[in-house]
């Protein structure tokens, strides 16, 4: 007799993911360069040893899920007009995961130190989007990014739109999770606590309060345990 093979689980990867139950982020020590951010060399050279802090907080987390850790291939200079591995760098976008190559791309012109937008904002802005294009990482290393893509594609108009707010917050929410967890290592006190390291949010505005929601638990959790927004309420995961 022949015997089938279970069925798949429905949206398996997006709401059932092992991730979900692997437990905190570690808590790691991050050498950071200390040079201005005012070129694009000391961007790149920042923003790449942020990666390795990144690295080294997400991987055994990968690991207890089940998954196989592999860094992202590299932080590469994009700015708009840029091609990359999944086409061309769009105005306005300041980066972007893409898992064709695993890289990072990074819009770095719009975070150079000047005016009085001094050192500490360019760090905190920098640190907090590429903690959030890791997050895409992070769910392409976990199958969450190819069941997004297949949901995605399989969406239409307002259902798309919905499919996108769901991954673009858990990746806020993957970083934040980190930054929960190295609280510490970031010296996140202050206001610096009120922002969780992401400056320029109008905490009070009503379009930010599903967003400060999801950061606010899943820093508390210093884990993705908080980040399942596959199966939150559609209403819960926009306005990002």
């Amino acid at each position: 007799m022949t015997v089938q093979p279970p069925a798949p689980i429905k949206d398996e990867f997006l709401l059932y993911n092992q991730l979900y139950s692997s437990g905190a982020i570690a808590a790691v020590r991050c050498s950071l360069p200390t040079a201005a951010l005012v070129n694009k060399t000391a961007m790149l050279r920042y923003a790449t040893a942020f990666v390795a802090c990144l690295d080294r907080a997400w991987a055994p987390v990968i690991t207890r899920a089940g998954f196989d850790f592999v860094p992202p291939s590299a932080v590469f200079s994009s700015p708009p007009g840029t091609r990359t591995a999944c086409g061309t760098m769009e105005k306005d976008v300041y980066g972007m995961y893409c898992q064709n190559n695993r890289g990072i791309y990074f819009n770095w012109p719009e975070y150079v130190v000047e005016g009085s937008f001094g050192q500490r904002d360019a760090e905190q802005w920098v640190q907090w989007l590429i903690g959030h294009e890791y997050g895409h990482h992070v769910q392409a290393l976990t199958g969450i990014l190819d069941q997004y893509d297949e949901r995605y594609w399989a969406a239409k108009g307002a259902a798309k739109q919905l499919e996108e707010s769901r991954s673009e917050m858990q990746a806020h929410c993957f970083a934040a999770a980190f930054f929960g967890a190295n609280r510490d290592t970031f010296r996140i006190r202050g206001t610096r606590l009120d922002h969780y390291g992401h400056p320029g949010y109008d905490r009070h505005d009503a379009d930010m309060v599903n967003f400060d929601r999801w950061m606010r638990k899943a820093f508390t959790a210093r884990g993705p345990a908080g980040c399942n927004t596959w199966a939150a309420p559609a209403g819960s995961v926009t306005g990002v």
